[in-house]
């Protein structure tokens, strides 16, 4: 041997082989290889004849581990009978003669007392001797455990970008979408803003002649009969402008705070009756008390739609249920953050047919329904959108086709103390007789109905066609005037900006806005004044106007007639 001073010479010369006598009589091929081996410095290891006795070289002593002791010139079978099975298949092909090779093939061993996954690539040979037969194995071997980790660990973090990265792809498409579902509601709502001012302008000159006509002289059946299509048709008119404006987040909105539970058990026997004998209605209260701030009307509009909705999604017999409840967290909606704060949830559950993934997207869009034609106009899931929107709120939906859905407002709690009941509004049609009102009003048409009611209703009516014509009016006559009714969208000076400069140039001076849609209002919902919404009727005009307190200076005229004092150009 060349390497007599090397570990694995040592250890084959303290083998029983040597003792035993038997590398004496070993064939010269065995001598040479073996000679081969140990000058080696690549890991090496053969084995040699029927019982495939293993040697190695110091290279391979390293990934012995446990096995060295007694491991030289033992049956490999012995020595690795751990890994026997994935090793015993390739050392037989090659004593048949038999090249085999493995590539990081994965092996589970135990080289320290624990078995643990290693990656290994083999190379297998036949030794031939002088005869051609094959006398044993070479083994050309090396440890690829800590190189395919790293590769494996490398994989895993490219994996984990890979699927962030498709997550942000995914995030950013969602987020595209939601753009360009904001822009196309926004688009839709400044289309709506802008015809529901002339179209409520029109409303208010019907609907109003209607009211007026109703408190005239009596009409016989045929002429009441007409009378009251025109003015069901104008309601229906109006709240069709309504929901558009709601769902568009434009309608003038009059919040008030009131107890949420009271108010929705209050709507229960209205939900009742919609729902009919077949489904039944389920209502869960909290104990505790939940004020709001919301304009009521447009709450119980929204609950009404959605358990409309939720009876018709019901094909037999089901079950409708109204749950409230507090939450101190509004969940992610629609890739919007989640929000900390005090919260009411409510939410309208069914059992019905569900809706379908695809459709999921559009329920809120105005005129979008999948109900069969003339059963909907596909206005009230927008309604409800709109309304929760405007009230700084939110509403979520979740649905299985087959088992129902489940929709739920989340409208934002307040401490502001309880509304008080405004007194009986009987008498306000007489209350408000006497009053001196300045009329400002652009538009012509609406400006003779407003002046006509308000004669109707026996109050001195002046008329200004702009807010610099009222100012003008004012600084000449203010003390004449008990209130000021006025437009919102006007050429020039807004009815908005009037009020302000009337609030500071006469404190004392009631001030009451109308309108059917401004943006000025949906923006400024804080303003301070009185609104009254068109289209209106003679007893919400008179309410309206009266003031919450006469001064005493301002004394009533009881002399005053039909006559319009003058009107401005």
């Amino acid at each position: 041997m060349s390497s007599p001073e090397s570990q694995a010479y040592r250890l084959l010369q303290d083998s029983d082989w040597v003792h035993a006598g038997l590398a004496e009589a070993a064939p010269p091929e065995l001598r040479t290889v073996l000679t081969m081996m140990l000058d080696c410095p690549e890991p090496l290891w053969i084995s040699w004849g029927p019982d495939n006795l293993f040697y190695f070289n110091d290279a391979f002593l390293p990934w012995m581990g446990n096995k060295l002791a007694g491991a030289m010139a033992t049956p490999v079978r012995i020595v690795w009978h751990d890994v026997w099975e994935e090793l015993g298949g390739a050392i037989a092909d090659a004593m048949a003669g038999t090249h085999r090779s493995f590539r990081n093939l994965r092996v589970f061993m135990d080289r320290d007392g624990t078995r643990r996954e290693t990656f290994w690539t083999f190379s297998y040979s036949p030794i031939r001797v002088a005869d051609g037969s094959v006398g044993g194995t070479l083994c050309v071997v090396s440890d690829q455990t800590e190189f395919v980790s790293e590769r494996n660990e490398h994989s895993r973090q490219v994996e984990a970008i890979s699927e962030e990265a498709r997550q942000a792809h995914a995030e950013l498409v969602r987020a595209r979408e939601q753009l360009r579902q904001s822009q196309k509601l926004e688009a839709i709502g400044q289309l709506t803003g802008g015809v529901a001012h002339d179209f409520n302008n029109l409303l208010q000159v019907i609907s109003g002649s209607v009211d007026m006509l109703r408190h005239g002289i009596p009409r016989d059946e045929r002429q009441r009969r007409h009378i009251e299509a025109i003015g069901a048709a104008a309601d229906r008119a109006t709240s069709l402008v309504s929901h558009l404006l709601s769902f568009s987040r434009r309608q003038t909105l009059s919040p008030q705070v009131f107890e949420l539970g009271n108010g929705v058990e209050g709507l229960g026997d209205i939900i009742r009756t919609l729902l009919g004998g077949r489904v039944r209605l389920e209502l869960e209260l909290p104990d505790e008390p939940l004020h709001v701030l919301l304009d009521k009307t447009q709450l119980d509009t929204a609950l009404i739609n959605l358990a409309v909705n939720a009876r018709d999604a019901i094909p037999e017999h089901g079950t409708v249920r109204v749950c409230v409840r507090r939450v101190e967290v509004m969940p992610s909606v629609r890739f919007a953050p989640p929000l900390k704060g005090a919260f009411a949830a409510v939410s309208v559950s069914d059992d019905g047919c569900g809706i379908e993934e695809s459709v999921m997207s559009q329920v809120f869009d105005p005129f979008f329904t999948t109900k069969g034609v003339g059963e909907g106009t596909g206005l009230g899931l927008s309604q409800v959108f709109g309304f929760v929107k405007q009230s700084e709120g939110e509403v979520d939906v979740t649905s299985t086709v087959g088992k129902g859905s489940t929709f739920v407002l989340y409208l934002p709690l307040t401490n502001q103390a309880l509304a008080v009941d405004s007194a009986s509004g009987a008498q306000s049609l007489q209350d408000a007789r006497g009053l001196n009102v300045l009329v400002v009003e652009d538009n012509v048409d609406v400006a003779e109905f407003a002046v006509s009611a308000l004669r109707e209703l026996g109050c001195g009516v002046c008329l200004a066609r702009s807010g610099d014509d009222a100012l003008v009016e004012l600084e000449k006559n203010h003390a004449r005037y008990h209130v000021v009714f006025s437009d919102v969208v006007m050429p020039g000076i807004s009815g908005l900006e009037l009020a302000k400069t009337l609030r500071g140039l006469y404190p004392d001076l009631h001030v009451v806005l109308t309108s059917g849609y401004s943006e000025l209002l949906a923006r400024e919902t804080d303003h301070g004044f009185a609104l009254l919404r068109k289209p209106y009727t003679l007893g919400d005009l008179a309410s309206a106007i009266r003031p919450p307190a006469r001064s005493a200076h301002l004394a009533l005229n009881d002399e005053l007639t039909d006559e319009v004092w003058r009107t401005l150009s």
